[in-house]
């Protein structure tokens, strides 16, 4: 079988970002101020909401933060934002958004490399491929955690171990999905 670079990388022009992405970047350039309480969460919530149009949505944006940051000082800039992050990354009108081509690079948000890469297809050698929960087949984890956890660097690599709990059983896109988690 011949494998197309659509077939892995599912956009040929302008990245969609999702929601939690997008929220990222602008937290992380500091286009939104990561000191305000929720901000994430309550953008992301606020982008997700079903519009029928651009303009609906602008307005729902606006509505739903300022319910969140009724101090005008602090929500104009935080509305301006989140409105901007729609603009570009939302278009109701023809219903596409970050679901409608999602970037199959990776598994974070959607199952990417495990639609083939899934303990089942198996290879022209006759090996297994690579499984959902067997993270250390493609990543090196050298450290991960804070504080003295960070500093135990391993040069043949950690198994991977989630921020809050152990979740080998699970794929990251059972609760990744680019908008608010689960």
């Amino acid at each position: 079988m011949i494998v197309s670079t659509l077939d892995c990388h599912s956009r040929p022009a302008h990245k969609l970002h999702t929601p939690n992405e997008a929220v990222d970047l602008a937290l992380l350039t500091g286009r939104l101020d990561p000191k305000t309480p929720w901000v994430k969460s309550k953008v992301v919530a606020a982008l997700v909401k079903p519009y029928a149009t651009k303009a609906e949505a602008e307005k729902g944006i606006a509505n739903s933060l300022r319910e969140a940051y009724p101090d005008p000082a602090q929500a104009n800039p935080i509305i301006k934002e989140a409105q901007a992050i729609y603009r570009e990354h939302f278009f109701p009108e023809v219903k596409v958004d970050w679901r409608t081509y999602p970037d199959f690079v990776g598994h974070k948000n959607w199952n990417g490399c495990f639609r083939c890469h899934d303990g089942k297809h198996v290879a022209a050698d006759g090996k297994m491929s690579i499984k959902a929960s067997d993270c250390r087949s493609c990543h090196l984890i050298l450290a991960q955690g804070s504080g003295e956890a960070l500093e135990q660097i391993n040069a043949k690599g950690h198994d991977f171990i989630h921020i809050d709990a152990p979740y080998a059983e699970f794929s990251c896109v059972d609760c990744h999905t680019g908008g608010p988690q689960k």
